[in-house]
């Protein structure tokens, strides 16, 4: 089902507009547990929603708009996810789950920062190529690059994080003598340190965790 606006069989292009309409919606989505309102923020996802053109008509049906974002988020992390280069990457949310309340508050802390990293690793490459593809169109060539420039610089640093954050959690969970399994695992045994592993091959598995925590959290809602 497409849920897109339209005119005939040609999908209206984007604009920078509905993108960062778009990215708000995002942002309430995934923050969308800890809302004091969540049907509020629904129907404000909702409008949001029409407004980028993705949604075709305004609607109070919560389901329908969770429905719709779900759709789109879905189709944007298929979009981004590369082809696999050495190794195909799972990370296990319920590896880390114990150290989030962990009684060195050191490590508490350090575990809920990279859940922030890889949220922001996320949120960025989950409308990257839409951005690239409308400021082709918007923006002067020497703009473009500059913008271009900018975000790319961003996805790469806080891509850079996300692996040593990747790393130091494999590390924690090494150390503890109640481990019962990694964060991190891949498919090649030839492999034997996550820094060995191609960068796209870790990205699509943050891209991966990122879908998995925000249907969580929308899932868990009520």
């Amino acid at each position: 089902m497409n849920f897109g606006q339209q005119k005939g069989n040609i999908e209206l292009a984007m604009t920078s507009k509905d993108i960062e309409k778009l990215e708000q919606a995002d942002q309430i989505m995934f923050d969308l547990n800890n809302s004091h309102n969540p049907k509020e923020d629904i129907l404000k996802v909702g409008q949001l929603l029409k407004e980028a053109g993705i949604l075709q008509n305004a609607t109070n049906d919560l389901n329908t708009i969770v429905d719709v974002y779900n759709q789109n988020v879905h189709d944007e992390i298929k979009k981004a996810i590369r082809k696999r280069m050495a190794a195909t990457v799972k990370l296990n949310l319920k590896a880390i789950e114990p150290y989030l309340s962990d009684d060195d508050d050191t490590i508490a802390e350090f575990v809920n920062e990279c859940l922030d990293d890889f949220k922001k690793y996320g949120q960025i490459v989950l409308r990257f190529n839409d951005k690239k593809a409308t400021w082709k169109t918007e923006k002067s060539t020497e703009d473009f690059q500059q913008l271009f420039h900018e975000i790319d610089e961003r996805r790469h640093n806080i891509h850079n994080k996300c692996i040593g954050d990747i790393r130091a959690l494999n590390n924690i969970i090494s150390k503890d003598s109640n481990k019962k399994s990694m964060f991190a695992t891949w498919d090649d045994s030839n492999i034997k340190e996550v820094t060995k592993i191609p960068r796209s091959d870790i990205g699509n598995a943050i891209l991966e965790l990122y879908l998995e925590e925000l249907m969580q959290k929308i899932t868990d809602r009520k």
